[in-house]
């Protein structure tokens, strides 16, 4: 099945051996896995299914892999496994025996390994368990490659990577888009870098955002003091409401006129324009107006000069991620 930019098809490689070999070869995602294999494939994608593996777009891929700086003989993790064909390129590239990849699910895991023994990897070490854990019996690592998004980077990777090496993963937090973070770590258990280009992954297992959260019965309404659309639509803005906004989930919609929801644990909010008033009309619900905090921090950024996205920077701690701008002392969520 391949979500291009029409609808989901099936890809029968029994069936249709050529339109396999097109699909395969050509720059789009393929999906896997549906409901983490609850779903036969050949079922399809019907609205409220999961997409919970695939084989990621080559040009991602290669972007990812562009940002790891990979030298040859890197001992290098992976976490996500998926069909084991990045952890096929990565071997290839830095010799037999270097490379270990963790896949959470036992189902992907097995075909994994079948599809890296008949291609001729099975020095690739594949390790079933969750991803968040690294592999600290491996350490220490010159890289790690993360092929799942996450909403931060996991102690563990930053721990067992060796001082001065990378780690690249898909930041995939709530509020709108996601980016590559490529960082270097330290040595103290920090690793700083820079968020690079935009890119949207399958989620870990554990950090998905669940489904959207509807207005309680205590609606509040108020005009919108932004235009959604200006605030939704800011791809460099986005990275800072997603350092000020944590945990809040933002989707949009233009089916019949544009409209934006936002939503956390205790509260949610609906921004739609009203006819009748002529204006953005703001409902909300909940301990707090979350829509008002998204016009706060866009304003924020507005103050700071709306830094470009090349200008953002991140830095993993134990004690929690943060984003900042030009430099790491310039902290945008604090």
């Amino acid at each position: 099945m391949s979500p291009d930019d029409g609808p989901g098809y099936v890809i029968d490689r029994d069936a249709d051996a050529s339109a396999w070999e097109k699909a395969v070869y050509s720059d789009i995602s393929i999906v896997t896995q549906i409901d983490d294999g609850a779903t036969p494939l050949v079922d399809g994608y019907e609205e409220g299914r999961l997409y919970s593996s695939s084989n990621s777009m080559p040009t991602i891929v290669a972007t990812e892999l562009g940002l790891l700086g990979l030298h040859a003989d890197d001992h290098v993790l992976e976490i996500g496994t998926g069909t084991g064909w990045t952890a096929a390129l990565i071997s290839s590239f830095t010799g037999g025996g270097q490379v270990t990849t963790v896949e959470i699910d036992i189902d992907v895991y097995r075909q994994a390994q079948a599809n890296l023994a008949r291609a001729g990897h099975d020095d690739v070490r594949l390790i079933h368990r969750d991803g968040t854990l690294g592999h600290p019996s491996g350490q220490p690592y010159d890289a790690v490659h993360v092929a799942v998004g996450a909403i931060e980077a996991s102690p563990a990777w930053v721990e067992q990577t060796r001082a001065g090496g990378t780690i690249v993963f898909p930041w995939m937090p709530t509020w709108r888009y996601g980016a590559f973070v490529a960082l270097r770590a330290v040595g103290d258990g920090t690793a700083v870098g820079r968020i690079e280009s935009g890119c949207s992954f399958m989620m870990m297992r554990g950090q998905r955002s669940g489904e959207l959260r509807g207005l309680g019965d205590d609606v509040r309404k108020r005009p919108a003091r932004i235009d959604p659309q200006r605030i939704a639509g800011e791809w460099a803005a986005s990275i800072f409401l997603n350092a000020m906004l944590p945990g809040v989930v933002c989707t949009t919609e233009q089916d019949g006129g544009f409209v934006l929801w936002a939503h956390s644990d205790t509260s949610a909010a609906y921004v739609t324009w009203d006819e009748e008033v002529g204006d953005w009309i703001v409902q909300y619900s909940g301990d707090r107006d979350l829509y008002l905090e998204a016009e706060e921090a866009f304003l924020r950024w507005i103050s700071w000069g709306c830094p470009a996205s090349d200008r953002y920077g991140y830095t993993a701690t134990p004690e929690g991620d943060v984003v900042w701008v030009d430099h790491p002392g310039r902290v945008v969520n604090l």
